[in-house]
């Protein structure tokens, strides 16, 4: 679900939903699972949360005079609810994954487990309670029938986690002074809870532009002329 064009492009939403179902399946999920938990009495999951937290905005622009893209940091925040597991939670997966019409790259993927709590492994920055916060002193509550958690990973740069959105792909160094490209990022995040032989995965998906800008050439003079006469 990816564009990668100037000035618009008429095949655009074709592209962007064929690349979306690449990142749905390297999230390792369906387009399934969306929205609050369901009332159905049985196992059920949901995400909140900011998966697509760019630290230079929704729509961040690069100025840059060679069209390069150096990097794209996420830093994502997410709450992750269950209900009806009848035996608590032994382990709930995070990943999230990104693509654009040069492919798709996983960021990330972490799995949280009852036997470790506390534990915060690989790129997970802190886990907390989901009354409360990643901050918070207290762990999430696996053997809760209807609970939750949050987490919050490290800053990590998307385009050094694999071989399709990279500096190089969402790079424009035939930009002209004052053109701009934009690039969609499509942003799926997935979360799998299992317990008691029963399980339950949802998916959220986000998209943000990345815009390339080369600004125009410009050019200043000045100065003084001193004159003397005898």
């Amino acid at each position: 679900m990816s564009s990668h064009s100037r000035d618009g492009d008429a095949r655009r939403e074709p592209t962007r939903r064929s690349v979306l179902g690449g990142v749905a399946a390297v999230a390792g999920g369906g387009l399934t699972g969306l929205g609050a938990i369901a009332a159905s009495g049985r196992p059920a999951a949901a995400v909140d949360g900011d998966p697509a937290a760019f630290e230079a905005g929704d729509a961040p622009t690069v100025t840059s005079n060679d069209g390069r893209v150096e990097s794209v940091y996420l830093s994502p925040a997410v709450e992750v609810s269950w209900a009806d597991f009848s035996e608590g939670v032994e382990r709930v997966t995070l990943s999230l994954a990104v693509g654009s019409d040069a492919g798709v790259d996983e960021v990330y993927r972490e799995t949280l487990t009852a036997a470790d709590p506390e534990a915060t492994p690989g790129d997970l920055a802190a886990v907390g309670d989901v009354g409360g916060s990643p901050t918070d002193d207290a762990p999430p509550d696996f053997e809760a029938v209807d609970g939750g958690l949050t987490a919050r990973f490290e800053r990590a740069d998307a385009t050094a986690r694999g071989d399709a959105v990279t500096s190089e792909a969402l790079s424009a160094a035939e930009l002209s002074g004052g053109e701009t490209e934009t690039t969609t990022l499509d942003v799926v995040f997935r979360a799998q809870v299992a317990g008691g032989g029963d399980e339950a995965t949802v998916v959220r998906t986000t998209t943000v532009d990345l815009t390339v800008e080369n600004p125009a050439g410009d050019a200043t003079a000045g100065g003084s002329v001193g004159i003397d006469a005898v």
